[in-house]
Parts: structure tokens; sequence; C-alpha cells
């Protein structure tokens, strides 16, 4: 039916088409636009020395995406997975993975990616989709520019800007999943501030219990700027958040999370320099659930966890005055201080030393230091030519140096087409989840571990998880692109050939021996997260077109091809190798807004679905096949009286699976239900279809 209705609503437009010489350059100018983060710096999207995609303010407002990971679908060879309504992960140009751990995330230079877990937790990070403006996506390694964990790539998300004068808006949503939500935000100016305050609430079910309430979150953000010239601003931004939910890790599988996040964050920005300087904080509790089985015995099982870590952060960067007009040099650094604590943690230095003074004491505190500096040079010796070279050297307490260098090259071979060849290296170091945590257990009263069998059981913990051995995570990325438009700068087209090689991967690795009486041997074994040796080789296409119809249809088609070798030379169906999206974005005179989407992606094996037979079991694979994902938006704007305009509508979530049975429900991380009825991995994802009332003034 929805189709039914988005296909009548384009063919409106379609007849409401003005001529080309009329094109409205709202649309005209997203072709035309510049993007920030490949270079540090403003520059023509086609300049860009690295692959980048840019989702605009009027992709997001007619987008039926409901979080980031889904409005990031839409990038040229993005993996999406979601493992629960809490739990999204994305990955590009790498194996398929849940991990969430190879793209830096940026909300208005923010990092987001939780130093005790090395990911971003998409649905406690205080942001509404409604004030998004636009999110930059750096498809390919970037550790010349942004240091750690800009390993796949960087999403630099740009919030909207303060307005001009008082105004607001306020949206009220509720759906299937037990999906209920309300948002909100206000602005004023008042000569040169600008303030805005703003928040909102959500709640739902899950897909697997659609009558609980499961999931809560509220959000809220105040913003103060101050602008004393038209170029220099100083900016102060506080955001909280508050949920519960459950989320997934590979290791321990689901469990629930009872958190937030508490940020401040102060900014500075002028022509030629800018910074920033935040702390935030992410106190969370773990309600795990994850028992240690052995031949189908209960050893013991995970403790719920109470955890508080803090992370402060500073950085700048300079453009430096032009001494030369063809070279244009920018130089900037920065450091950060993260320390964690836990009564229900282990210490892997202090457990198990029986000459330390908390020998076989619980309790954990640990704090991280890191730095970087970097330099960024750009060599233009005519309009058709530029040649980037970059360097950034890192250093972190935990796994020490790194040395990254980018080198790019730029042709615009014709007026509107451009050609790229480029080649970086980029690291991952690995989070404190997979350095130095270590898990409490409780014993259960018929459990086999007794007397002091149990202090060895917890000495065998601070050898499960953690590895303070783990080494950094290593890339070396080369590729070749190509971006061209066409018919007046409406149509465009780019194609991306990549081959990325990956070293010292990490990986869990279960050691777990056999011991006497039937038990392990709890001296001997682990079951922690190691470097892999050899290398994993990822090569891959991206073909990306965008067709600006008019100023009322946005057409879009994409796909990507991978294939993943191991240092064996096999190529591995481990990951998809096929992802296809089809879609595009309409608007009206009439007040109709609206999109459909489909996204596809081919058959795979999920090696790394947990075991639920417990921890102490190895990981099983699952046949992931062939699946669809529909995904759109039709709503109605209209005006109303005093300057107030209103939009009704619906969103629509569709998984479809049409060669398994059941069709309209997939897994996009492998995942069921045991024979007991406990679910494992990743959830069933089924149809959601959420309806929204939006006000503005």
């Amino acid at each position: 039916m929805l189709a039914v209705v988005l296909l009548h609503a384009l063919t409106t437009a379609a007849e409401e088409l003005e001529d080309f010489d009329d094109f409205d350059e709202l649309f005209l100018g997203k072709l035309l636009d510049v993007v920030f983060s490949p270079a540090r710096h403003e520059q023509e999207i086609g300049m860009s020395p690295s692959a980048i995609t840019l989702i605009s303010r009027e992709d997001i407002e007619a987008s039926g995406a409901t979080s980031v990971p889904d409005l990031l679908r839409m990038v040229p060879g993005m993996d999406v997975s979601i493992a629960s309504l809490m739990h999204k992960a994305i990955s590009s140009r790498m194996y398929w993975t849940d991990e969430n751990n190879t793209y830096l995330v940026l909300i208005d230079g923010r990092d987001a990616n939780i130093e005790l877990l090395g990911e971003t937790l998409w649905a406690f990070e205080p942001l509404l989709i409604e004030d998004i403006e636009r999110i930059e996506i750096i498809r390919g390694a970037s550790s010349s520019l942004y240091g750690a964990n800009s390993f796949s790539g960087v999403v630099s998300i740009t919030t909207r800007a303060l307005p001009e004068k008082t105004s607001g808006w306020v949206r009220v949503s509720g759906g299937e999943v037990g999906m209920l939500g309300a948002a909100g935000r206000a602005s004023t100016r008042l000569g040169s501030w600008r303030f805005s305050l703003g928040g909102g609430a959500e709640m739902s079910s899950t897909f697997t219990d659609l009558r609980g309430t499961s999931n809560r979150m509220l959000k809220f953000r105040a913003l103060a700027e101050y602008n004393w010239s038209g170029s220099q601003r100083v900016l102060a931004d506080v955001t909280l958040s508050d949920g519960t939910g459950y989320i997934r890790n590979p290791t321990v599988g689901n469990f629930g999370v009872d958190g937030g996040v508490r940020a401040v964050r102060l900014a500075y920005q002028s022509d030629d320099l800018r910074g920033h300087l935040y702390w935030t904080h992410w106190p969370a509790a773990f309600s795990l659930n994850a028992p240690f089985e052995y031949g189908g015995i209960t050893l013991a099982k995970l403790q719920p966890v109470e955890i508080s870590p803090h992370t402060i952060d500073g950085e700048a960067q300079w453009t430096l005055p032009r001494f030369w007009d063809p070279l244009l040099l920018i130089i900037g650094g920065g450091g950060r201080f993260s320390w964690v604590s836990s009564d229900e943690m282990l210490d892997v230095e202090t457990f198990s030393d029986i000459t330390h003074p908390d020998f076989h004491q619980p309790g954990f505190d640990y704090w991280e230091a890191r730095a970087g500096a970097f330099v960024h040079a750009e060599f233009s010796p005519s309009d058709w030519l530029t040649v980037t070279g970059g360097l950034r050297l890192d250093y972190n307490t935990e796994t020490r140096e790194f040395l990254s260098p980018r080198l790019a090259t730029v042709f615009k071979a014709a007026e509107g087409h451009f050609l790229r060849l480029g080649v970086a290296r980029a690291f991952r170091k690995p989070a404190a989840k997979e350095t130095r945590a270590h898990f409490l257990v409780d014993f259960p009263d018929d459990s086999p571990i007794t007397g002091a069998d149990r202090d060895l059981f917890l000495e065998f913990m601070t050898r499960v998880l953690g590895n303070a051995d783990l080494e950094n995570v290593g890339l070396w990325s080369f590729e070749a692109g190509y971006l061209g438009r066409f018919i007046d700068d409406r149509l465009s087209v780019s194609l991306n050939l990549y081959f990325n090689r990956l070293t010292n991967d990490t990986s869990m690795v279960p050691n777990i021996l056999a011991g006497g009486q039937g038990l392990p041997d709890l001296e001997n074994s682990s079951y922690m997260y190691q470097n892999q040796e050899g290398s994993i080789d990822i090569l891959g296409s991206e073909i990306s077109v965008r067709f600006h119809v008019s100023r009322f249809v946005s057409l879009l088609a994409s796909w990507a091809y991978r294939e993943v070798f191991h240092d064996d030379g096999e190529s591995r169906v481990q990951s998809p190798r096929n992802l296809i999206t089809l879609g595009g974005r309409f608007r009206t005179d009439s007040g109709l807004i609206g999109s459909l989407y489909l996204f596809s992606r081919s058959e795979f094996w999920d090696t790394g679905v947990e075991n639920p037979a417990g921890l102490m079991e190895p990981p099983l694979s699952q046949h992931m096949d062939n699946v669809f994902l529909a995904m759109g938006r039709l709503g109605w704007r209209w005006s109303v009286a005093g300057g107030v305009n209103l939009e009704a509508g619906v969103k629509l979530f569709l998984p479809v699976s049409p060669f398994s049975a059941p069709h309209f429900r997939f897994h996009e991380k492998g995942g069921g239900i045991s024979v007991t009825g406990m679910n494992y991995g990743g959830v069933e994802l089924r149809r959601t279809v959420t309806g929204y009332l939006l006000g503005s003034f």
C-alpha cells in the first residue's frame, strides 16, 4: 500500500517538473557542495583525497530511518547490523563484523567511541535525528588525520546550527514493537548569543517480546554560542542521556545495560584556528547472563557489573598562513586521558600477584593516556592537480606508538570529472575491554568448583577476555576513484576500487584444556583476545549513481562488491560479497515528502555466533541467506496560523527474506533460540511501522 502511495506521489512530482533552467539551487547545491572531514578544511567534494559520501539534510528529512546506522545504509558498501533495537553496528571495506569498532564516530568533533568498549553505542548517544544537519562519511583509512580507530573510516556528524531567530520543533511518534517517543528543541538569539534546549524520550519493547517494555531512553542537550565576528565563535555544549536496554557483545552475548552519556564540550572556531576540550562520563550497570558451562555442567555465572569510565580530550588545529600560494599546510594535535573503575571487576596486575597487598581482592582501577600530532599538506600547482600528503604520530600508554602516513593525488581531468589515487596506513587501538576487562563470577550451589578451587577459577578469569599484551591492529589501504558529473550537474557517478591489507587482527581464542575429574585445567586454560598471525586481504569496488531528476525527485543506486582473502589465499564467504541499494526521495509543492529505499545483502556464513552452551564452548557458524530490507517514509506538510508548520506521516522498516521462510523476518546478525528457550546472538528483525506528528515554528 505504501509503495502505491509513493508511486502516486512520484507521479505528482513528475507532473510538477519545471524547466531545467529553473532547477532549484537547493538540490543543485548538494552536488556542488563542499566537505570538511577528508582534509580538515572545506573543499569541493570532487577534490577530496578520500572516498566520501555526503548525507544531506534533505536526505535525512525524507528518510524513513529512525537511527543514524539506518541512515548509513545509503553509503555504498556499508555493512549495517542490528543485533537488537539498542545495539546497531556499522563497518565497511572489512570482513563482515558486528564489533562496531572499525569506524571513528565524531559528533560535532566529539569522539563518540566509548574508550572502554572501543565502539559507539548509538542508542545511548544524546543525539536526535531531527537535529542532524549533515553526515560526512570517509570510506577508507583515515588515521593520518584522526589517529586511532579511524580504521575503516570516519563518520562525522554535524548537528544543525543555532538559528538567527527564535524557533523550535516538537515531535511525537508511536508504532509497532511498542515504540513510543517524544522529542523537541527550542532556540533563541540574544544579541551575539544564541541558546538552544532540546531533548526527548523513547521507549519500546523488543522484536522477541512485543508486549513488554525493555528499552527506555531519555536525552537532553543544551547549547550556548557566542559570535563576536563573522568567523569567530565559542560554543558550550552539554549533553546527557540515560536509558536501559539490551545490547550484544560477541563474547558474553546479549546483556542488559542501564547507563548513559554525560558530556561537556567547549569549542572555539575561526578561519584558521579551531579546537575543543571535552569531558565525557559513561556510568553503566551491566546485567550479564552468560554461564560458564563445561561438559554440560554450570561452573559459574558472570556477576552484574557497575562501571564508571571518564575521558578528558583536547584537540586543536591551525591552518598556517600561505607563504606560497600553491601550498596549504595544516598542523594539529591533541591528547586524551581516560580512567575507569569498578568494584565488580578484576585487576590482572594485582589479583594473581601473591606479593601484592590486593592479592585475591576484587576491584579494578585503570587509566590510559594518549597523544597525537599531525601535519597535512596540499600542493596544487594548477587547477587540475592536487597532491595531498599527511603524516601523524600517535602514542598511547597501552600499545605505544604508531605512524600513519597518507599520499593522494586528485586529477581534475575535465570540468566536473575527477580521478583520485591514494595510499594510506591506519590502525585500531584495542579497547580496554580487549586489554584489561576481567569479570567476577558467582558460583551456583551445585557448582563442582568449591573451596580453594574458587580462587583458582577467579585467577582463570584474569585470563578470560582482556589481554594486556595486545598490539595495534594495522591496515594498509590502496584505492583509486572517479567522480563524474553529467546533465548540468544533475547526475553524479562515482566509482571506487580498493585493496586493504589487514595485519595483527584480534579475535577471541579459546584455549580450554581438559583437567582432572571432568573439569577444565584452570591453571593453564585461557579464553582471551589474541593478535592473529598472517594477514587478511580485502579487495572491492563501489559504484554509486545519484540523479536529481528535478527539484522534487532524487534517485540513488549503488552496488558494492567485496572479496575477503585470508593468508591461505582462499576467498571465504564469511562476508556478503554484494551490497545493493536502490531508491530515492521526493517532495512536492503540495506538501508531500517521502522516500523508498531497497537494500540487498547477499548470502554469507556468520562464524562468530556465540554458543548458547556457554562461554567455554566454541562459537557457532550460521548461514545467512540473501535478504532485502525496505525502508521508507511518507509525510505531508502544511502550514497553519501563526507561522506554525505541521507534518504527519509514517515510516516503514520491512525485512524481506525471499528465499527462506518466514519471508518477512530475518537475522542481520546470526542468532536464534536455544532448546532451553534462551535467546542468543542477534534478534530476528520484524516489520516496524511508525507514525509521527512533527510541528515547527
